[in-house]
């Protein structure tokens, strides 16, 4: 009793530990995106001070004063909505403020058009790169940055469902001699039911169930989980649609 008791402690502490190294992480990135996000506002403010005196044939000037008061906008509710992570100890402790949340989708959807709109002011002064190169070239970066930004969740979620779907790791396989190969004491394939005999492959998947070879092939030929505990295979699964973890 008490060797289980002491187990499940150890799994406890251990899912802390996780925790907390998650959630220091994710203050680490809330700072540099707040750093990042006052690079931009302060480099947009000088490059705007510097051309305050600039005639432009497109209203270059005013995108970046726009851009500006979106990212302000943007970096304030990035901070109400995150702020709550310095303030917990454990990450389901985290709760949206549903207006933020909200407000902060209003201004992305803002940010986007803001960005087409500059798209479109870039292409109708082609020279300004000659004439205005700060206002033109600092307008080009952010519209460049803000569809990448834009679109690169959009692909990351693509590649990583095309390799959840087309890769699987390779599975380890032993010849069956003797009882210390397996790790508990199933000596048959769960699946046939019928006892390992002497030089028969055996396939283990990554959830530590074993089986026949052929067997476990058939089966993951039509699914691609455990046929004992339901667990898929591909560990890259648990990414796309993670386990729901025990607090």
């Amino acid at each position: 009793m008490e060797l289980n008791d002491a187990g499940h402690l150890d799994e406890r502490n251990t899912g802390s530990r996780q925790q907390v190294s998650a959630l220091g992480c994710i203050k680490y990135l809330i700072i540099v995106d707040l750093m990042i996000r006052a690079f931009k506002m302060s480099s947009t403010l000088i490059v705007l001070y510097i051309e305050k005196d600039a005639k432009i044939k497109v209203p270059l000037k005013t995108f970046l004063f726009v851009y500006l008061t979106i990212t302000i906008a943007r970096s304030v509710t990035f901070v109400l909505k995150n702020r709550a992570f310095f303030r917990i100890d454990r990450i389901p402790d985290f709760r949206d403020n549903p207006d933020i949340v909200l407000f902060s989708n209003f201004i992305e959807a803002l940010h986007l058009f803001w960005y087409l709109l500059g798209f479109h002011w870039l292409q109708e002064c082609d020279e300004c790169k000659h004439t205005h190169p700060l206002l033109y070239y600092l307008s080009a970066l952010w519209v460049g940055l803000g569809f990448f930004m834009f679109i690169a969740p959009l692909m990351a979620i693509i590649v990583l469902l095309l390799i959840v779907h087309f890769y699987r790791q390779e599975l380890k396989v032993i010849n069956y001699r003797e009882e210390s190969d397996i790790p508990d004491d199933t000596y048959h394939c769960t699946i046939c039911f019928e006892l390992y005999e002497l030089d028969v492959p055996i396939k283990f998947l990554p959830c530590e169930h074993h089986f026949h070879s052929s067997c476990v092939d058939e089966w993951l030929n039509l699914k691609d989980t455990c046929p004992l505990c339901k667990k898929n295979i591909n560990l890259l699964y648990d990414i796309v649609d993670p386990p729901e973890s025990e607090i």
